[in-house]
């Protein structure tokens, strides 16, 4: 009888590196909890519908809405917010003028302040409510999608000057969608 020998070491693991394994696993399960919990508490998902954000959402990009932004603050000049106007429809638009602001839109310009809107915007072919200048009261807001030739907003009736009480909450993050990457806004 022969006795062969074995120089292969049976490989166990340590339980050192199973517990790490166990710990990374349980901390990445943790925090995907706490993500769902917040958004649950403090935000919810939209999809913008239709072209009048583009070129900063486009049809059907989905979008994190945090609904208490403006429990204790009010939205600024350039928040992108999402709002109910006439009680049923919802609206994604970029806030250009605040409470205070005098507005006009003249030879398809806006004009917060007297002074000509800064940025990349095309010429509006049309002015609607707009056209005369307006001074916004306490809690009042005027709203423009950033394709303006293309867009419901604040310059028709079915819009208007957009009331504190009707704003949902401040879009912050706009999700991957088609050719769209994520992007805060």
């Amino acid at each position: 009888m022969t006795k062969e020998f074995s120089f292969r070491k049976k490989k166990r693991l340590n339980s050192r590196v199973l517990h790490r394994i166990a710990l990374y696993l349980g901390g990445c399960l943790a925090a995907a909890l706490l993500g769902v919990v917040l958004v649950a508490a403090f935000g919810y998902t939209a999809t913008n519908v239709g072209v009048s954000m583009e070129s900063s959402l486009v049809h059907g990009q989905k979008v994190l809405v945090n609904r208490t932004a403006y429990v204790l603050f009010s939205p600024r000049r350039g928040d992108v917010v999402i709002f109910k106007a006439g009680g049923t429809h919802t609206y994604i638009k970029r806030v250009v003028a605040v409470p205070g602001d005098t507005v006009q839109i003249r030879d398809g310009y806006l004009y917060v302040n007297g002074e000509q809107e800064s940025g990349d915007y095309e010429k509006m072919a049309e002015a609607g409510l707009l056209a005369d200048e307006i001074t916004l009261g306490e809690n009042e807001y005027i709203v423009l999608g950033d394709n303006r030739n293309n867009s419901e907003d604040s310059r028709v009736s079915s819009v208007g000057i957009v009331e504190k009480s009707q704003i949902s909450g401040r879009v912050w993050l706009a999700l991957s969608y088609g050719d769209s990457r994520m992007k805060t806004l």
